[in-house]
């Protein structure tokens, strides 16, 4: 076990627990009605990367290749496209997030990706902020974007 505890894998998943912790005290300082979901969802990510951090931790041996697995990347990936949704609105981020997120499912040939890309990405965008009526943050100042 002291092996692991220098395993590159093991300290992203205690970076991602970190974050998670880190951004439920913002949360739950935050009011009560408006902050049910970002509370819900960090839970879960909490429990997603304390699993993390304790699979890792039991790993027995280093795998022979170091890898990277999908989930911490994919976790990263979300914490940076929120963080950067404030700046870049929620279209773009969200469709580089969509973009590597069917990319570590595998889907590697151009034209399925892109396809899948705009309609997934763009899809999400356009219901939320056409049919559900509910304002993203927009990255120009007409709220085109």
């Amino acid at each position: 076990m002291l092996a692991s505890l220098t395993h590159p894998r093991l300290w992203l998943a205690l970076a991602l627990l970190a974050a998670g912790i880190g951004l439920s005290v913002v949360a739950w300082n935050g009011p009560d009605g408006a902050m049910l979901v970002p509370r819900v969802v960090l839970a879960i990510w909490c429990a997603m990367a304390l699993s993390l951090v304790i699979v890792e931790a039991l790993r027995r041996a280093p795998p022979l290749k170091p890898s990277l697995s999908p989930l911490p990347l994919l976790m990263g990936a979300v914490l940076v496209a929120a963080v950067t949704v404030d700046t870049l609105g929620f279209l773009l981020p969200a469709l580089v997030l969509v973009a590597l997120t069917l990319w570590l499912f595998r889907v590697r040939r151009p034209l399925p990706l892109l396809v899948g890309t705009v309609l997934i990405g763009g899809g999400l965008w356009f219901l939320f902020h056409h049919v559900l009526l509910i304002r993203l943050p927009a990255m120009m100042n007409s709220g085109v974007i």
